[in-house]
Protein backbone atom coordinates (compact mmCIF):
# COMPACT_ATOMS: atom_id res chain seq x y z
CA UNK A 1 0.00 0.00 0.00
CA UNK A 2 2.96 2.30 0.67
CA UNK A 3 4.13 1.86 -2.93
CA UNK A 4 0.61 2.36 -4.27
CA UNK A 5 0.34 5.65 -2.36
CA UNK A 6 3.71 6.82 -3.71
CA UNK A 7 2.63 5.90 -7.24
CA UNK A 8 -0.73 7.70 -6.92
CA UNK A 9 1.10 10.79 -5.65
CA UNK A 10 3.45 10.67 -8.64
CA UNK A 11 0.59 10.22 -11.13
CA UNK A 12 -1.36 13.10 -9.56
CA UNK A 13 1.54 15.54 -9.31
CA UNK A 14 4.10 14.36 -11.84
CA UNK A 15 6.68 14.48 -9.03
CA UNK A 16 8.34 11.80 -6.91
CA UNK A 17 7.14 11.92 -3.29
CA UNK A 18 10.49 11.00 -1.73
CA UNK A 19 13.17 12.14 -4.22
CA UNK A 20 16.18 11.31 -2.05
CA UNK A 21 19.43 10.29 -3.73
CA UNK A 22 20.16 7.69 -1.04
CA UNK A 23 18.21 5.48 1.35
CA UNK A 24 19.26 7.81 4.17
CA UNK A 25 17.83 10.86 2.39
CA UNK A 26 14.61 9.01 1.60
CA UNK A 27 14.20 7.95 5.24
CA UNK A 28 14.61 11.59 6.25
CA UNK A 29 11.99 12.68 3.70
CA UNK A 30 9.60 9.99 4.94
CA UNK A 31 10.01 11.25 8.49
CA UNK A 32 9.61 14.85 7.30
CA UNK A 33 6.17 13.78 6.09
CA UNK A 34 5.12 11.37 8.85
CA UNK A 35 7.36 12.06 11.87
CA UNK A 36 9.81 9.73 13.56
CA UNK A 37 9.52 6.03 12.78
CA UNK A 38 8.12 4.18 15.82
CA UNK A 39 10.73 2.24 17.81
CA UNK A 40 8.80 -1.02 17.60
CA UNK A 41 8.91 -0.77 13.80
CA UNK A 42 12.63 0.08 13.80
CA UNK A 43 13.49 -2.83 16.11
CA UNK A 44 12.24 -5.23 13.41
CA UNK A 45 14.34 -3.61 10.69
CA UNK A 46 17.26 -5.70 9.47
CA UNK A 47 19.22 -2.68 8.20
CA UNK A 48 18.37 -0.25 11.00
CA UNK A 49 22.02 -0.06 12.15
CA UNK A 50 22.91 1.66 8.88
CA UNK A 51 20.69 4.65 9.66
CA UNK A 52 19.91 4.57 13.38
CA UNK A 53 22.12 4.44 16.47
CA UNK A 54 21.75 2.01 19.40
CA UNK A 55 19.09 4.32 20.94
CA UNK A 56 17.18 4.31 17.62
CA UNK A 57 18.01 7.96 16.92
CA UNK A 58 18.19 8.73 13.22
CA UNK A 59 21.68 9.38 11.85
CA UNK A 60 21.36 11.87 8.99
CA UNK A 61 24.23 11.54 6.51
CA UNK A 62 24.93 14.61 4.37
CA UNK A 63 27.78 16.08 2.37
CA UNK A 64 28.98 19.39 3.82
CA UNK A 65 28.57 22.06 1.13
CA UNK A 66 31.78 23.87 2.13
CA UNK A 67 34.21 21.06 2.91
CA UNK A 68 32.49 18.48 0.66
CA UNK A 69 33.07 15.92 3.41
CA UNK A 70 30.44 13.53 4.66
CA UNK A 71 28.95 14.62 7.97
CA UNK A 72 26.63 12.72 10.27
CA UNK A 73 24.02 14.33 12.47
CA UNK A 74 22.26 12.33 15.18
CA UNK A 75 18.60 13.33 15.36
CA UNK A 76 16.77 12.22 18.49
CA UNK A 77 13.57 13.83 17.25
CA UNK A 78 12.31 14.24 13.72
CA UNK A 79 9.15 16.28 13.41
CA UNK A 80 6.82 16.16 10.46
CA UNK A 81 7.41 19.38 8.52
CA UNK A 82 6.00 18.39 5.13
CA UNK A 83 2.30 18.93 4.36
CA UNK A 84 0.84 16.29 2.05
CA UNK A 85 -2.01 18.59 0.94
CA UNK A 86 0.43 21.35 -0.03
CA UNK A 87 2.61 18.82 -1.86
CA UNK A 88 -0.41 17.58 -3.83
CA UNK A 89 -1.46 21.12 -4.68
CA UNK A 90 2.04 22.03 -5.88
CA UNK A 91 1.43 25.77 -5.53
CA UNK A 92 -2.20 25.77 -6.70
CA UNK A 93 -4.62 27.85 -4.69
CA UNK A 94 -7.36 26.00 -2.81
CA UNK A 95 -9.55 29.13 -2.89
CA UNK A 96 -10.10 28.79 -6.65
CA UNK A 97 -10.81 25.08 -6.55
CA UNK A 98 -14.42 23.97 -7.22
CA UNK A 99 -16.11 22.44 -4.17
CA UNK A 100 -16.30 18.94 -5.68
CA UNK A 101 -12.62 19.01 -6.63
CA UNK A 102 -11.71 20.17 -3.12
CA UNK A 103 -13.75 17.31 -1.63
CA UNK A 104 -11.92 14.78 -3.83
CA UNK A 105 -8.56 16.35 -2.90
CA UNK A 106 -9.40 15.99 0.80
CA UNK A 107 -10.39 12.36 0.22
CA UNK A 108 -7.13 11.75 -1.62
CA UNK A 109 -5.12 13.34 1.20
CA UNK A 110 -6.92 11.15 3.72
CA UNK A 111 -6.38 7.96 1.74
CA UNK A 112 -2.69 8.67 1.04
CA UNK A 113 -2.08 9.69 4.65
CA UNK A 114 -3.48 6.37 5.85
CA UNK A 115 -1.60 4.37 3.20
CA UNK A 116 1.66 6.10 4.19
CA UNK A 117 1.43 5.18 7.87
CA UNK A 118 4.95 4.36 9.07
CA UNK A 119 3.70 1.39 11.08
CA UNK A 120 2.71 -1.33 8.59
CA UNK A 121 0.31 -2.84 11.16
CA UNK A 122 -1.68 0.42 11.18
CA UNK A 123 -1.40 1.14 7.45
CA UNK A 124 -4.45 1.20 5.19
CA UNK A 125 -5.14 -2.25 3.76
CA UNK A 126 -6.09 -3.02 0.16
CA UNK A 127 -9.67 -3.78 1.21
CA UNK A 128 -9.91 -0.54 3.17
CA UNK A 129 -8.55 1.38 0.18
CA UNK A 130 -11.11 -0.19 -2.14
CA UNK A 131 -13.99 1.07 0.02
CA UNK A 132 -12.43 4.48 0.71
CA UNK A 133 -14.61 7.41 -0.47
CA UNK A 134 -11.85 8.57 -2.84
CA UNK A 135 -12.20 5.28 -4.73
CA UNK A 136 -15.94 4.72 -4.27
CA UNK A 137 -17.41 8.17 -4.87
CA UNK A 138 -18.15 9.01 -8.47
CA UNK A 139 -17.00 12.33 -9.88
CA UNK A 140 -19.79 14.23 -11.63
Amino acid sequence: MWSVACTIFEIYTGRILFPGKSNNQMLKLMMDLKGKIPHRVLKKGMLKDQHFDQNLNFILTEVDKVTEREKMTVMSTVNATMDLRKELLGGQSISRMPEEQLRKLNQLVDMLDKALCLDPAKRLTVNQALIHPFVQEKVA
